[in-house]
């Protein structure tokens, strides 16, 4: 009986201490959820979105370290109080497991969006059916590789573009992003090996984008197979058919007008029956180009805003154009639009290649003919 009445005693004495436990738990748990969103708060009104890639970077190590490391920090003083307060231990080891638990899976999902989803290469595939050719065509979109130094993970994009077997490749620009120490010379020698090492039957063609100004000083012969075509058009024969390519400068992708007076030369000394296929780095020219005769748009440069989120989308495209075009097929109007979501990641000022609900991709287009019934 004695037995019974002194558990029944230290179950009361220890009820407040343990209301009390909980109740400074909870509330510094608000305290550092009111300074999480705080201090989001002052990344987006500093233009995070406009983007300004110094302010993402900020961020990203506010939300994927510092956060994670307060949470672990708390957790950890939970537990050394836990020892030193036996009447509230239950709780305080309670809390220790909850903060760590978010801490924890807060530092896994930094290492997913900077080593996991970043290398996961999707191949999207698409067919377009068009009376225009005589004989299928597959058709290999690339954008935005954006290397910041050429290793085991550019070898797979190039690798898995082999065993598609392409006729032709058409790449919107942005190949290198080179962080040091890494040096452009050494890392395009990689690469352009490796592009050489791909041989669709029809080329290699691309344009250059945001990234590669030192590309520009390297001349023609000497980037083949690759062949730029930044303002220049070619036609390529296929049986009795053929397919004309049109590139656009870096500029004409983003700004319409430009890029309206280049395609509409281009379409008048064009012959009507060839498929057209018009192509630039960033997408803000097909926002004008939807009433013209061309058959397909290709461009990259948003990246699919590397970071989507539920219910909001892409986080950041850089780009005029609607959210639901940051990346995907679609039509839009009388040609068809593809804007890929890039082979690599933005790595401007020392971001890390971050994504995430947004991988890395190549796309294959198939364009097959419709062959009249007679």
């Amino acid at each position: 009986m004695r037995g019974f009445t002194r558990l029944e005693m230290t179950d009361v004495a220890s009820a407040p201490s343990s209301r009390c436990a909980w109740r400074f738990g909870v509330l510094l748990g608000f305290l550092i959820l009111i300074y999480a969103v705080a201090r989001n708060y002052f990344y987006l009104k500093g233009g995070m979105l406009a983007p300004n890639f110094t302010i993402i970077h900020q961020a990203y190590d506010f939300n994927l370290f510092e956060l994670p490391l307060i949470f672990l920090v708390v957790a950890t003083l939970s537990l050394v109080f836990a020892f030193l307060y036996k009447k509230s231990r239950r709780t305080l080891f309670f809390l220790a497991g909850l903060y760590a638990f978010i801490g924890v899976d807060l530092f896994l999902l930094r290492y997913y969006v900077t080593h996991l989803e970043p290398e996961r290469l999707v191949v999207r595939q698409v067919q377009l059916k068009t009376p225009k050719l005589d004989e299928t065509v597959r058709i290999l979109h690339i954008s935005d590789i954006q290397a910041g130094a050429v290793g085991p993970y550019q070898e797979k994009i190039f690798d898995r573009i082999d065993s598609l077997e392409p006729d032709l490749i058409i790449n919107t620009g942005d190949f290198l992003q080179v962080v040091p120490p890494a040096s452009f010379e050494d890392e395009w020698e990689k690469l352009h090996a490796l592009i050489e090492r791909v041989n669709p039957r029809l080329g290699t063609y691309g344009v250059f984008g945001d990234t590669e100004i030192e590309l520009y000083r390297i001349q023609p012969e000497e980037l083949e197979p690759l062949v730029m075509l930044s303002s220049r058009e070619r036609r390529i024969e296929i049986g009795s058919s053929a397919i004309s390519l049109h590139g656009l400068s870096l500029y004409q992708s983003k700004k319409g007008p430009w890029a309206m007076r280049s395609v509409e030369q281009w379409l008048e000394y064009t012959d009507p029956s060839d498929f057209k296929i018009l192509f630039g780095h960033a997408p803000d020219y097909a926002t004008i180009v939807g009433s013209l005769p061309i058959d397909l748009c290709l461009a990259g440069h948003t990246h699919g805003g590397q970071v989507n989120l539920p219910f909001y989308g892409p986080l950041v495209i850089d780009s005029s154009v609607p959210k639901e075009w940051a990346k995907g097929f679609r039509k839009i109007g009388i040609p068809y639009l593809n804007v890929s979501a890039g082979a690599g990641s933005n790595r401007r000022h020392g971001l890390p290649p971050l994504r995430f609900n947004c991988p890395t991709e190549i796309t294959l287009i198939e364009l097959v003919p419709i062959r009249s019934i007679l």
